[in-house]
């Protein structure tokens, strides 16, 4: 079998890990020379962050009922593809069932943690009769997944994300960086991405720089993404009178600066696989705090390679975001370990030979 044609689809009009995955993987496997596609809503979401000369088209992909966009996707797929993965729930309906009608084979993915509803119909046409596997990037997924007793364990896969590993900044870099965001040098600078999403939990995160604050600890703090509860938050910063040292910028194209940049990074979240941008901070050499939600546990150890609280322990996860901000020597080793565990496991190279098989099996019919 020659080079396959690939689509890949991904209707969101907002950046996060899922985004960043549809990307990059559209993207490592282009330049392996398939004939890969990126279908979204909003090029410019993905084309302004390209480092590839991807070839993009838009849909509108508006709603589940937007049958425009399903028929005019399936038109697509059977004109040019021999596979189509998709990265969101919309996505899921939508282009499954625009697949269907084309007859090419499904690759879903799936990166967080989800209790399907056994009995309700549309969750068994998106998980359980239009995809012809499940790619996870966790066990913890797959255990979940494989609970609902119309999906076959077997037909998940579990493939760890692929992230850079550069490593720290050397000492003269990080400062000029600093300098350039306007950090100054004696400030602990704690940094978080993600989509403001109530899933994401970012109120811990606040009501733990407000008591850091209210023990004389000098820090600062930045949040990066946009969502729904943007103004929740920005509310929450007021009450807790951080507005001048919890900032949250927005989206931002210099993400990765200001992960380089950080003393710490901090995720709350109540529900992930593995988060991206957790194990990104950490192949730039940044120690990482978090909840131990979805696949964290599988590479992860708490007081080793990183610090972690269960999912219900504010308290705990706070306590762990100080002990990070006083020690400058746990923060050097949690750091050092987090980047040789994320070079070991978290590698391209790994991620694409696996996708790529996964791919070629599933578009030889052996799966």
């Amino acid at each position: 079998m020659g080079k396959l044609r690939i689509i890949t689809l991904c209707s969101s009009t907002s950046w996060g890990g899922t985004e960043k995955w549809a990307l990059r993987a559209s993207e490592v496997l282009h330049k392996r020379g398939y004939a890969v596609t990126l279908i979204c809503r909003d090029t410019s979401l993905f084309s302004s962050r390209s480092t590839d000369n991807l070839p993009m088209e838009e849909l509108p992909l508006r709603n589940d009922s937007d049958l425009r966009s399903v028929f005019a996707l399936a038109g697509k797929l059977k004109k040019s593809a021999d596979v189509v993965l998709l990265t969101r729930v919309r996505d899921y309906w939508l282009g499954g069932l625009a697949a269907r009608i084309a007859g090419v084979p499904v690759i879903l993915r799936l990166g967080v943690v989800r209790h399907l509803r056994q009995n309700y119909i549309m969750d068994r046409l998106r998980y359980g009769i239009f995809p012809n596997v499940i790619l996870v990037n966790a066990e913890a997924i797959r255990e979940t997944l494989s609970q609902t007793r119309w999906i076959k364990k077997e037909n998940i896969y579990v493939i760890y994300n692929g992230v850079d590993t550069p490593g720290a900044l050397d000492e003269t870099k990080r400062t000029t960086i600093r300098e350039q965001l306007g950090i100054p040098g004696d400030e602990i600078l704690i940094v978080s991405t993600g989509r403001l999403a109530v899933e994401k939990r970012w109120h811990w995160l606040i009501d733990a720089v407000a008591a850091l604050v209210e023990k004389g600890y000098s820090v600062t703090a930045r949040l990066l993404g946009k969502g729904s509860e943007s103004e929740k938050l920005l509310e929450r910063i007021s009450e807790k009178e951080l507005s001048s040292r919890f900032i949250l910028p927005g989206e931002r194209h210099d993400s990765h600066l200001w992960q380089a940049a950080a003393d710490i990074v901090a995720l709350p979240s109540s529900n992930e696989g593995i988060s991206n941008s957790m194990i990104e901070s950490m192949g730039m050499g940044v120690p990482v705090v978090a909840t131990e939600s979805g696949g964290l546990k599988e590479h992860f150890t708490d007081g080793d390679n990183i610090l972690y609280s269960s999912t219900d322990d504010f308290e705990g996860f706070s306590e762990r975001l100080e002990n990070l901000v006083v020690n400058e020597n746990l923060r050097d080793k949690i750091g050092k370990r987090g980047l040789d565990t994320v070079s070991k496991h978290f590698t391209w190279k790994s991620m694409t030979d696996s996708l790529e098989e996964l791919i070629n099996k599933v578009c030889r019919g052996s799966l």
